[in-house]
């Protein structure tokens, strides 16, 4: 890295331990100063900072007929400290409408019941959801009511690619609002497709304004081609003679995302073909105080790699890597990851099966084929 970056990162690190050790001490002044004339943004964080969360590492779960069943991803995350983030809806459509599980979200007290189950068994549940903007006030609301219903943050999939964000500026602005006034002192995130040319393509400024945290998708597999090499190398992020590693990716995000003074939570690649390229990731995060990690996605994480994440918690420097590279050549062909083996059993959740046929357009990944009883699955992350 060179000197200049290094001096970035540096004060990425203090602003972000400034906002993070501050928010009592400014609360209090708020209350002195009068709540009512305050920056809606450090009250929410005084809220929030009133019931602190212990911090832990997050698993995405896309679709129960594609991931696993409720009761099988009980089994994998239950007592490894791990959280799990629900896919709830896409624009309008809760996940019943692309999800044929019975485990399904087919509205907000389906995921009141999943919410609820997985705390019950002392899994943080998180909530997820694609917001396209097509109607900005029905999707906040059901963004309200999924948070509501006792998600414990709610992360907006906000990407540029086709069957993602359709809304323009005042789309966004017009969501954010009815969000806040629905629930004005949720944990809201976004999560980005961070690569510095697309980072544009969605309303940032108008997103981050009402939102607390981004998680930038960051897939060092996927990402190593020559046209990302060029896009690094031609928006002013040089990519190094090792290629586009774990530790690229995380300081030249880092980087990227200094000016909207957020909290970041990277987002790795579960489907990764070296699990011990988690390691790399975790610790490079760690270094850059950015502790708390997420994995994409739990239907093709190997168990290796779950049970890094669970003796690996945000907080203590977590273990070393060994120093052996990543390769950094285009992936060739489809790959297969050991799939977490956890018991069958019926589910015990919500009984009604969707009937929906549509196949699914907003992901953040594309369609694999429905898992069975054997222990592998093949991954295919989207570029």
């Amino acid at each position: 890295m060179d000197e200049r970056g290094s001096s970035i990162l540096t004060h990425t690190t203090s602003r972000r331990r400034f906002i993070a050790g501050s928010a009592i001490t400014v609360g209090a002044a708020a209350v002195s100063l009068g709540l009512s004339q305050c920056d809606p943004e450090v009250l929410r964080r005084v809220e929030q900072a009133k019931n602190p969360q212990t911090p832990h590492h997050r698993i995405w779960v896309w679709q129960f007929s594609v991931d696993a069943a409720l009761d099988r991803i009980a089994s994998a995350l239950a007592g490894k400290g791990l959280g799990v983030v629900v896919k709830t809806h896409d624009g309008t459509d809760w996940m019943s409408t692309y999800d044929h599980s019975p485990d399904a979200i087919d509205g907000v007290q389906r995921f009141a019941n999943v919410a609820r189950y997985f705390e019950d068994r002392g899994i943080p549940c998180h909530a997820w959801c694609v917001p396209k903007g097509i109607d900005p006030t029905r999707e906040a609301q059901m963004a309200a009511d999924v948070l509501g219903a006792g998600a414990r943050s709610l992360v907006l999939d906000l990407e540029g690619s086709s069957g993602f964000w359709l809304g323009s500026t005042d789309d966004a602005l017009r969501y954010g609002a009815e969000l806040r006034r629905l629930s004005q002192n949720g944990r809201v995130d976004i999560s980005i497709d961070a690569r510095p040319w697309r980072i544009n393509l969605v309303p940032m400024a108008e997103f981050v304004a009402f939102t607390d945290g981004i998680w930038p998708q960051l897939y060092w597999e996927t990402f190593a081609t020559q046209g990302n090499v060029d896009g690094y190398n031609n928006s002013g992020f040089p990519v190094p003679a090792a290629g586009i590693t774990p530790e690229f990716l995380l300081e030249s995000t880092a980087r990227l995302l200094l000016p909207y003074e957020r909290e970041i939570i990277p987002v790795g690649q579960g489907a990764a073909s070296d699990p011990l390229s988690w390691a790399r990731f975790a610790h490079r995060s760690w270094d850059l105080h950015m502790p708390v990690i997420s994995d994409w996605r739990l239907g093709v994480t190997s168990l290796q790699t779950l049970q890094y994440l669970a003796d690996n918690p945000p907080g203590p420097e977590p273990k070393a890597p060994p120093a052996t590279p990543t390769p950094t050549s285009t992936p060739t062909g489809a790959k297969t990851s050991t799939k977490t083996p956890v018991p069958s059993s019926t589910t015990t959740t919500p009984t009604r099966t969707p009937t929906a046929t549509r196949t699914p357009t907003a992901t953040t990944a594309p369609s694999t084929s429905t898992p069975t009883s054997a222990p592998t699955i093949t991954a295919s992350p989207t570029p």
